[in-house]
């Protein structure tokens, strides 16, 4: 009797770490995009499916499963071509691949799905194994995270901790053939000419809010970084950041290394930890390299933020103090009567209050160490440290 139960609970508990999961993703060949050099051009891609309206964007979403979640990504194939989603990198039975010869591919306008587990932990890769060439370069990629465990804030089960996590996805594109895919010429003449992190390229990298890194004194910041280029791509992390190498390809580096310099070939993927030891006045760097001359194509900048300062848009706030704050301080505006919202760094509102007086007390003592941003007149910002 006593193994009985034994047994039983091991079960039990085995499965109350997981979940079943079931995504919808459908793919169409009817997009266009708008480069950083104002052209436009056509896009084949992923989205996350549903009846009516939906769209695609490339890269395509980023699918996200804990440690041994059961998935099934449900696929439907909504233009005039066979695609597949070939799950690189993840460890799922042969049938369940997504390459067309072992595997199946998906007809226009057809429905199928793929079950697998969600074994290791990591960054990973999906993207169409029909035509692959071309199909990538009309931009049909996309990542997969796998987290440790539900509380996602290891870099790997029993691993360092992080504070805030971003994902980056380099791409490029032959940008002739995204003009005019009926007549692409020799795959093996292409000549990617546009470098992209997450999609965007120049100043539409540069200015996009959700891709900058906020990276303070004290934090640990994950950076997963993956690559669907047929570029070489190379990372420079200025050296006060303390970049570490963690995991590569989904799996935990049996030694971790410095890395101010990371190269990325096409298919591979890194969990980078960031802990800065001070203020960095420059940007991360992404460099793309033609892999067939070696001959460097374009640096992209990922835009870094690593002190702790005001930034005042409107004139509107006039101080915020103590600042470093032991829980308590007081807000000064010149306009009462609006409402105060805190963001942590990963953008959860994590408090609110109306602002009733020009002096305000704020009460934080229950926030966590770390930095916040207050918002108010839905535009002036502030960031404080929280100690």
């Amino acid at each position: 009797m006593r193994k009985v139960l034994v047994v039983l609970f091991i079960c039990f508990s085995s499965l109350s770490f997981s979940q079943v999961v079931n995504d919808w993703l459908g793919a169409q060949m009817l997009g266009s995009k708008v480069l950083d050099n104002s052209n436009i051009v056509q896009i084949w891609g992923y989205g996350i499916y549903a009846p009516g309206v939906w769209a695609i964007s490339v890269p395509a979403p980023t699918l996200e499963y804990i440690k041994g979640d059961t998935v099934q990504l449900n696929f439907i194939n909504d233009s005039p071509e066979d695609h597949t989603i070939h799950l690189h990198g993840l460890d799922v039975p042969t049938p369940q691949d997504g390459v067309p010869a072992t595997s199946f591919a998906v007809g226009s306008m057809d429905t199928a799905y793929y079950n697998f587990v969600a074994h290791d932990e990591g960054m990973f890769l999906y993207h169409c194994h029909v035509l692959t060439t071309l199909h990538l370069t009309m931009g049909m990629y996309g990542a997969i995270v796998v987290h440790p465990d539900a509380n996602k804030n290891t870099v790997y089960q029993g691993g360092p901790s992080y504070t805030s996590d971003y994902n980056f996805l380099n791409s490029d594109m032959d940008e002739s053939v995204n003009t005019n895919p009926l007549s692409p010429g020799p795959f093996n003449e292409f000549q990617m000419d546009y470098f992209m992190v997450n999609g965007l390229s120049g100043n539409q990298l540069y200015t996009s809010a959700q891709n900058h890194v906020t990276a303070f004194v004290g934090d640990s910041v994950l950076l997963r970084i993956g690559s669907m280029a047929y570029s070489k791509s190379i990372y420079y992390f200025p050296p006060e950041l303390n970049a570490v190498a963690y995991t590569s390809d989904g799996r935990v580096l049996p030694n971790a290394f410095d890395c101010d310099t990371l190269v990325v070939h096409s298919g591979e993927r890194y969990g980078v930890l960031l802990t800065p030891t001070s203020n960095v006045d420059t940007d991360i760097q992404v460099e793309s390299i033609e892999m067939r001359t070696n001959e460097s194509k374009h640096t992209n900048l990922i835009r870094l933020n690593t002190s702790i300062g005001f930034e005042e848009e409107q004139g509107s706030l006039d101080l915020i103090y103590p600042n470093p704050s032991n829980g308590e301080l007081y807000f000064v505006t010149e306009k009462p009567g609006y409402r105060l919202e805190i963001y942590n760094i990963k953008g959860d509102n994590v408090h609110n209050q109306s602002i009733n007086k020009n002096q305000e007390f704020v009460d934080i003592s229950n926030l966590d160490n770390g930095s916040y941003i207050f918002r108010y007149l839905d535009e002036s910002y502030k960031v404080i440290l929280i100690k």
